[in-house]
């Protein structure tokens, strides 16, 4: 090999490695940006009847949270705090349990129902 050779190749590996260096800082910086997002979604369905309904219907809250795209989270979180529905509400979550089916008041049943059934599958085929 000729010393050209190797001072390109010298050249080539660490362009790539700095290239890889940048992937990955990137995709940890993504990360930490989707838990601190995430986090702050959760704080705010926490303060909605939301939360309680996920949990009467057997949604697991953080599988939600990572399952749910989070403009479908925002959207369904939106849905909640304009809800007109509210007494119906209250009622079903006087309930020991409920069902997505019991629920056709709620402006994000679709939503629920598709989580719940989501996540009732997963659980059964583990």
């Amino acid at each position: 090999m000729t010393a050209l050779s190797l001072i390109v190749i010298t050249v080539f590996v660490l362009a790539i490695g700095t290239v890889a260096i940048a992937f990955l800082l990137l995709i940890n910086k993504n990360l930490q940006q989707g838990r601190s997002i995430r986090q702050r979604l959760a704080e705010r369905v926490n303060g909605l009847r939301m939360s309680k309904m996920l949990s009467k219907l057997g949604i697991d809250f953080d599988q939600y949270l990572h399952q749910v795209p989070l403009h479908k989270i925002n959207e369904s979180m939106n849905k909640c705090d304009d809800c007109q529905t509210i007494g119906q509400c209250d009622e079903a979550l006087k309930q020991p349990e409920i069902k997505p089916d019991d629920i056709d008041f709620c402006p994000n049943q679709s939503c629920l129902s598709r989580v719940s059934e989501l996540q009732h599958k997963e659980s059964t085929a583990s």
